[in-house]
């Protein structure tokens, strides 16, 4: 079976996988005086930048807007960090496919736990921040952002590894990818909420847009405004399995071949 063989491949070399890990997260943050508070400053910066422009110009509470966009940039940040440094996982890790006998489906895996560990450092500043702007909204339903970081994990995991599977044989898809996913940006509610485009009766560019539902999982438990409906949380489970089902299969029928690709 497939999965089998991919969680085998996976925990035959989970320590390669923690050391690679550990040594990226080191190495980011090498002769920098800040460090780790790079992590939870640029995203913090972003989303003042960001939230005050737009809070301007749409006549909203900069204390709204902010945490809402900072609760929904973080985790987009995420996706669009696992897809784009996934198209080169592979590539980048050359040397080790080529010399060495690991199990090639731990470079997708390395390049989203690295993302996801930034991503929580971001939460860490996203919630002390929160906490300061409005205490009244921490509430047990905030726990629900767990399980959505979860689905969010395995749906990094799944754009990685079928971004970077695809990149081996079509080397333009990266910029092409880019592209999709600035347009994607757009077209979710993060910088406006989703009842704007509702009332100017465009909700559908959010209803069929799969990145809408892997963030809202995440930020609505986060901002204090309650969980997500049944129907999302069963939407995003279902797409996170798609995806990274679809990339599992990719991976596992290139297995070692893919040094003929690099």
């Amino acid at each position: 079976m497939i999965i089998k063989q991919y969680v085998k491949s996976v925990l035959r070399s989970r320590y390669i996988l923690i050391s690679l890990v550990k040594r990226d997260l080191r190495s980011k943050y090498r002769k920098s005086i800040l460090g780790v508070a790079w992590s939870v400053l640029s995203p913090l910066g972003l989303v003042l930048i960001i939230g005050t422009v737009y809070s301007i110009l749409w006549g909203q509470e900069p204390q709204v807007l902010i945490p809402r966009l900072f609760a929904g940039l973080t985790p987009w940040i995420f996706i669009s960090t696992s897809a784009d440094a996934g198209s080169n996982c592979f590539i980048s890790a050359e040397g080790y496919i080529k010399q060495t006998m690991t199990d090639v489906e731990i470079f997708p895996l390395r390049i989203v736990s690295v993302a996801f560990v930034n991503l929580l450092y971001s939460l860490v500043a996203f919630l002390a921040v929160y906490f300061i702007i409005a205490p009244e909204k921490y509430t047990f339903s905030m726990l629900m952002a767990v399980p959505g970081l979860l689905i969010l994990y395995l749906f990094g995991v799944g754009l990685a590894t079928l971004a970077g599977t695809i990149n081996l044989y079509l080397r333009d898809f990266q910029p092409f990818q880019s592209l999709v996913l600035q347009a994607l940006f757009y077209a979710t509610p993060i910088i406006y909420p989703a009842e704007m485009l509702e009332n100017k009766g465009y909700s559908i560019l959010y209803e069929i847009n799969p990145m809408y539902y892997m963030v809202e999982i995440v930020r609505r438990p986060l901002t204090g405004d309650g969980i997500p409906s049944l129907t999302v949380y069963i939407t995003a489970i279902l797409i996170a399995i798609t995806v990274c089902g679809f990339g599992i299969y990719r991976i596992e029928k290139i297995g070692r071949k893919i040094v003929f690709k690099l």
